[in-house]
């Protein structure tokens, strides 16, 4: 059973998403297992994921005089992935991040380049031996991070995409027919 049967969220296409994905409640639970062991990564792991941006001629223009405020707005969301309930609220949430991102023209690409970073480095806090200690394996840990990340990621994207068609008046049948 998709997790929208069991929390009732209205989406469709996530609901898609999450059938395909396999996300389920017993996903949810890993998430708030690993709570105690990745929350205290969190920290430094938005400190190395913004020096990546400050690196990059092209998102650091957007982090110029708001870097704290970003980051602690970025560490937030992260512990969110491991303490917030999944359910609609939560992806009113996500909705709303994107939308933000909508006004504030940050593009697509930065969402996508964000969880690129967060999928490569999520594996590496989460050892062997960390799982081994919960009684699972490590794949069995990082699986239910990297779906969570993908859904995030999911509907930030759709959410600003929905914002652009909003903003120039174009439904999504006819980008559709346009596209076919």
């Amino acid at each position: 059973m998709s997790i929208k049967n069991t929390f009732g969220i209205t989406n469709e296409d996530l609901d898609v998403l999450l059938d395909i994905n396999h996300f389920t409640q017993a996903d949810v639970e890993i998430l708030r297992t690993l709570q105690p062991l990745v929350l205290p990564k969190l920290g430094q792991l938005t400190e190395q994921f913004y020096a990546q941006l400050q690196g990059n001629e092209t998102t650091a223009h957007y982090l110029e005089g708001r870097i704290d405020a970003l980051k602690s707005t970025h560490l937030a969301w992260l512990q969110g992935l491991f303490t917030e309930n999944f359910d609609q609220a939560y992806v009113d949430f996500l909705w709303n991040i994107g939308r933000v991102h909508a006004k504030l023209h940050i593009a697509p690409l930065f969402v996508a380049a964000s969880m690129s970073y967060l999928r490569a480095e999520f594996p590496k806090l989460i050892t062997r031996e960390d799982a081994d200690a919960l009684g699972y394996s490590q794949s069995e840990l990082i699986s239910p991070v990297l779906k969570m990340l993908d859904i995030n990621q999911f509907v930030i994207d759709s959410s600003y995409s929905d914002r652009l068609l909003e903003v120039t008046g174009i439904s999504k049948k006819l980008l559709q027919r346009l596209m076919g």
